[in-house]
């Protein structure tokens, strides 16, 4: 065989195998979305078994304080709103820099509910309750901010905070407090069809405190062999960053795109904050974090497998190898990281289960009515 011959024969061999591996991973693609269609078709299906849910209506005029921070609490806002839209007869909606005083006085609301309120100053809460108006505040950063509410809190009527390490301390300085979990706006985390950047083997969103830092280091070989995401802020603390570079994106993120990341990933790692981190925490008390993140709930509301470490009330709100798994050291996480992704069939079941369970009884709507009925029983 001549030259130019041997140069076509092997031009065919070349295609040929470009053919097949474009076929294959075209298959593959195809597999891959009928899979993740079917699992969304799975989610809508069970959400329209969920009863409706039905929450008594107050007919009481009410003036909403946002958190008015950037982070989760732009979407936290969001999501409190709505749901107060469709249980107060009139809703007036403030920031924590307005003059509330004023505005109480003009609008004459039965209830000022404050969201974390550590950008109200106290002078104006004292204003307001001068006028005979009721207040309350719902604190949700606890514990890692205690040093400020614990200042703050005493001001209001009644206070509401998802944390159960704080309650005693509030009790110890008087206060009408009340455990007040968080939960998620469905609306905005839900099971959806995601584009190809956003879908992965692996998962993880938020920013590098440094306990997520040193869990990540240590599992690292296991997420660098996988389609890893990361997508947080401060992720460049990693003593393994470069091996895990190309799955990260060190950014704040929207949560309609938080969603799209859990969607896409077969398991969503919940890694919860510190405690203890004394450069981002002001928690001089050093109260443990006893309660789960709204990540918990977040990552299940999109129909997503969930693996988070474990705290005090998780077990209150979901059956852990039931409908989410859990692990307790950076070998059991890696263990089941291996096993889920080699049990398909038995992640997305739990998931299923997790994604139920959230519509059924962990909505901003279901929290809000709660909180209401405390106030106006």
């Amino acid at each position: 065989m001549n030259a130019r011959l041997r140069k076509q024969a092997k031009g065919i061999i070349s295609a040929r195998k470009q053919a097949g591996a474009d076929e294959s991973g075209w298959e593959a693609g195809r597999q891959a979305g009928w899979k993740h269609g079917y699992h969304v078709g799975a989610c809508e299906a069970l959400q329209q078994k969920i009863p409706p849910s039905v929450s008594a209506q107050h007919p009481i005029r009410l003036l909403y304080v946002r958190a008015g921070l950037k982070g989760p609490f732009p979407d936290l806002d969001q999501a409190v709103t709505e749901a107060l839209r469709g249980m107060v007869s009139e809703l007036i909606i403030a920031g924590p820099s307005d003059n509330l005083i004023a505005l109480a006085a003009r609008s004459r609301p039965d209830l000022v509910l404050v969201m974390h309120g550590t950008q109200v100053p106290g002078s104006q809460v004292q204003g307001i309750r001068a006028l005979g108006i009721k207040t309350a505040i719902w604190l949700v950063d606890e514990p890692y901010v205690t040093d400020v509410t614990t200042v703050i809190a005493p001001q209001y009527e009644w206070l509401f905070t998802h944390e159960l390490a704080s309650i005693p301390i509030y009790r110890q300085l008087g206060c009408q407090v009340h455990y007040m979990p968080l939960a998620v706006n469905p609306a905005v985390y839900k099971p959806k069809y995601v584009a190809p950047q956003y879908q992965s083997d692996i998962c993880f969103i938020g920013n590098a405190f440094f306990n997520r830092v040193s869990l990540i280091d240590r599992i690292a070989p296991t997420l660098a062999a996988r389609d890893t995401r990361i997508v947080g802020l401060f992720w460049k603390r990693l003593s393994r960053y470069r091996s895990l570079s190309k799955g990260i994106r060190v950014s704040w993120i929207s949560a309609d795109e938080a969603a799209s990341y859990y969607n896409g990933a077969k398991i969503v790692i919940n890694i919860h904050r510190s405690h203890d981190d004394k450069v981002h925490n002001k928690n001089s008390r050093n109260l443990p974090g006893l309660s789960i993140n709204p990540r918990t709930y977040e990552i299940s509301a999109s129909g997503a497998f969930q693996l988070t470490d474990v705290r005090q009330d998780l077990a209150d709100f979901y059956m852990p190898g039931v409908e989410l798994e859990t692990y307790s050291s950076a070998n059991e996480l890696v263990d089941k990281i291996v096993y889920y992704l080699q049990n398909e069939e038995q992640r997305k079941q739990i998931a299923l289960n997790g994604f139920k369970k959230t519509l059924a009884q962990h909505t901003y709507q279901k929290r809000i009515s709660q909180l209401l009925q405390i106030v106006f029983p």
